[in-house]
């Protein structure tokens, strides 16, 4: 019977530091679509780089996307380092990643909290009026607004905006 009481205690022990190793869920994740040659997603490099380093210890993850078809794991990596980037970019040269979370352009941006539910659908900012249009001052710096509402644990509004940029072509889905 003793050694039934070890057995068992040795397992809590276990199961107890096991669940205190893991790493806890971020409060939520902003999916970054991007596209190598979209001269709009190019310019909000930056400002997803400082938006990052900004909500990362606010717990707030990034995880990026380039929707091409040309996407690689070497152009994306040599994208990725061109442009400074500190979070994850993986290519989603089938499209799935787009399809899934229903990005229609690059740069568009999806936050998600942990259990999956979209919080935010939409642009960076209001730099770009249209393609091709960039305003003099940026007047709505939207995704800085909703990563600021998630750290303060405040609703997110508003809750999608349109995105301006390269589409992602729809033929694949």
């Amino acid at each position: 019977m003793g050694g039934m009481k070890i057995i068992t205690t040795l397992l809590l022990l276990l199961a107890t530091v096991a669940v205190g190793d893991k790493k806890p869920l971020p409060i939520a994740t902003v999916h970054v679509f991007l596209k190598e040659e979209c001269p709009i997603a190019r310019y909000h490099t930056k400002t997803l780089s400082q938006l990052q380093e900004r909500y990362a210890k606010e717990g707030i993850a990034f995880r990026g996307y380039v929707s091409s078809s040309k996407a690689t794991k070497q152009s994306v990596a040599a994208f990725k380092a061109k442009f400074k980037i500190p979070f994850a970019i993986e290519p989603d040269a089938s499209l799935s990643k787009a399809h899934h979370l229903r990005a229609k352009v690059t740069p568009e941006v999806v936050v998600r909290d942990r259990d999956s539910k979209t919080l935010y659908r939409g642009r960076i900012d209001n730099t770009y009026a249209d393609f091709g249009k960039r305003r003099r001052v940026t007047t709505s710096h939207d995704l800085r607004d909703v990563l600021e509402a998630l750290a303060k644990g405040e609703a997110v509004e508003p809750k999608s905006t349109e995105a301006i940029g390269c589409f992602i072509p729809f033929t694949k889905f």
